[in-house]
Order: structure tokens, then sequence, then C-alpha cells
């Protein structure tokens, strides 16, 4: 193996393996480098397997080669113009740049990575516009936790349920299959991280045989998926909202960047519709604390909410105006533009 790369290349590559592969595991902090019609790069969380199909022209070469995320970046470098140099010895793996040299002994191992490869592509989405509903979507959840994706006739629809809340985000474009997949968060996540740095305009979706493949120019995800049992967003998320009234998101971020200087991790306040008035309440210990968000002419309603978990996902999405609708004792806020939908419980 003897091959170049330039550092603004390098350092690319090294931020995108490292969101990849996360923090949470460190034993998954590692890049591979091996020959498979081609040079290819292998990165992974555990559930998540990124392969990337490098146009770098080199020799072919046996084995895979074990490369430390948090080693190499010691050789990124403050000028994009300059070269990293890989070359490999029988056991060996020797990085260099015009300064530097990093030598890693018996990185060398025989055993491709193995991860599913085929799939049948059924999707092809704006990636902006997908990994704006997958951020969405997975705001409001936590470790253990799932995002559910699924076609349901001509859209496809992204969703997951935390705590009390319910988030679904509807993609106007047809599947060419039905199909339906529960991603972990954690992996979810650090998909998101992910595709924020690259600049492909488009991703094809695909069904492997028991992982979610997704296809963005070189780079092939492929992500495994969990059994859980997520019940349908009810109809309603699906249905006319004309009848709602709608809040500047502006007004609404303002009024709970405010709540959760005041309230503690885990707290919830109360989401009121009262008197003509949209306000929100705190109660904790000696402290009382009331904050009115704007004129609220409709339904009266009260709703048990986390600030935190609520301005996480009311700041994901982008419409200027959200929409307050009542349907079934639930209340929903939804970004209309988007089509991004919040469902909370009310509780009065």
């Amino acid at each position: 193996m003897d091959f170049r790369i330039s550092a603004s290349d390098y350092a690319k590559l090294i931020d995108l393996f490292g969101r990849v592969s996360g923090t949470l595991e460190p034993s998954y902090r590692y890049f591979q480098i091996y020959y498979k019609r081609g040079l290819k790069f292998f990165a992974s969380d555990g559930c998540m397997k990124l392969e990337f199909s490098s146009g770098v022209a080199t020799s072919p070469f046996n084995g895979v080669y074990t490369v430390p995320i948090d080693y190499a970046r010691a050789l990124k470098s403050s000028d994009p113009t300059s070269l990293i140099s890989f070359s490999a010895g029988e056991e060996d793996l020797e990085l260099r740049t015009a300064s530097e040299t990093l030598t890693l002994q018996k990185a060398r191992s025989s055993t491709l990575p193995a991860m599913e490869r085929k799939f049948e592509f059924f999707s092809r989405f704006p990636l902006k516009e997908f990994n704006s509903s997958l951020n969405f979507v997975s705001s409001a959840s936590v470790e253990g936790e799932t995002v559910e994706i699924f076609s349901k006739k001509n859209e496809t629809v992204l969703a997951a349920s935390a705590d009390r809340m319910v988030l679904v985000s509807v993609l106007e474009y047809e599947p060419k299959t039905e199909f339906r997949y529960s991603l972990q968060y954690v992996t979810v996540r650090h998909l998101v991280k992910a595709l924020e740095l690259l600049t492909s305009e488009e991703l094809y979706a695909g069904t492997g045989i028991s992982e979610l493949g997704l296809k963005i120019g070189p780079l092939l995800f492929s992500i495994c998926t969990d059994e859980a049992d997520f019940s349908e967003p009810p109809s309603f998320f699906f249905g006319d909202i004309d009848d709602g009234i709608d809040v500047q998101r502006k007004a609404f971020l303002s009024a709970l960047r405010k709540m959760t200087r005041l309230s503690k991790h885990g707290f919830s306040v109360l989401m009121i519709s009262d008197k003509g008035k949209l306000k929100f309440f705190l109660k904790a210990g000696a402290l009382r604390y009331e904050c009115e968000v704007c004129d609220l002419v409709g339904d009266e309603f009260v709703a048990q909410v986390d600030p935190r978990r609520l301005q996480s996902v009311i700041s994901r999405i982008k419409d200027s105006k959200i929409r307050l609708v009542t349907r079934k004792g639930n209340l929903l806020m939804v970004g209309r533009k988007s089509k991004m939908y919040l469902m909370v419980p009310l509780i009065r």
C-alpha cells in the first residue's frame, strides 16, 4: 500500500469517521483501510457501518490496516495544500507529512469488515431535507429509544416517541416499495452529525436483508435495525389543520429559553391557553414563575411539557410560525411548510 491524499481531504475523512463512530464507545474510535475493487475506508459505531470508496489510485494489497481516530487527528494540518502519505509494510502502517511521521505497529489484520453492500433502493431524497427531518424527530429522544422510518402510501414518514411526546416528519417522496425500519437513537444522532458534513445533494435509501442502506456518492452506510414495536401515529397527524392558531416561533423559543434558565433538568412546566393568552407556568419549591408568550384566541388547554426537550424540538422546526391545534385530548404543534409535527397529551 502506498498512496497520498491532500491534508484537506484527510481532515474531512477524520471528522467524518469521528462522527460515525461517536464518543460513547471508545472501542469503535478507529477507521480501517483495505483494497476491495479499489481503495476503501471503513468506520462504524457497532450498528452503523460506513464504507467509503476512494478514487485515489493505489496498487492492490492484502489485509486490513486499522488506524485509531484520535491518533490520526495528530496529523491534521493547518496547511490544506500539504499531503498525507500512507505506506504499509508487512504488519505496520506509516502516515507521514513533511514534518511528522506516525507509525502504527501490528496494524494489519486479515479479515475485511463485514457489512451489507447490496440494497434494493426504494427512494431518493434531497440530503439536507432528509437529514433535517431525521434531526427533528430524534431531537427529544434519549439513549435506549428508537426512531422509525416507514412508507405510508405516497410519502415517507419519520417518527419517534420520547417521554410524553410524539414527533413526526413527513417527506413527500413516494417510495417504490413498502418498508418499515426501527433505528437506534444513538446511531441516528451519529448519522445526523455525519450527514451534516456532506455537500452532496441527493441520498438514496434502500432495503437489505436486515439493514437499511443509504448511498451518497461514494459513501455507503449500512445501518442495523431493531424489532421495537412502535404504534403508527394517529390519523389526525395526516389530516387537515386549518382550524389551528399560529404562534410566532421566535416568541415561543424566547419564552422557553427563560423557562430552561429557571427550571432544573428533568423538571416539567405547564403550557396553558387561558383567557385569550398562551403562557408557561413553573412552580418549584418557593419559586413561582409565569411567562406570557402571546395572545391566543382558540381552545383553552393545559399541557405538561419538559421545557428543554420542547425547546430542542421547536428550534428544529424552521417555519417562522408554529400552528397549535387540539385533537382528541392532544395538542399538536406543527410546522406547516416543513411538515413537522409534535404531539403532547393535554391534562385539561
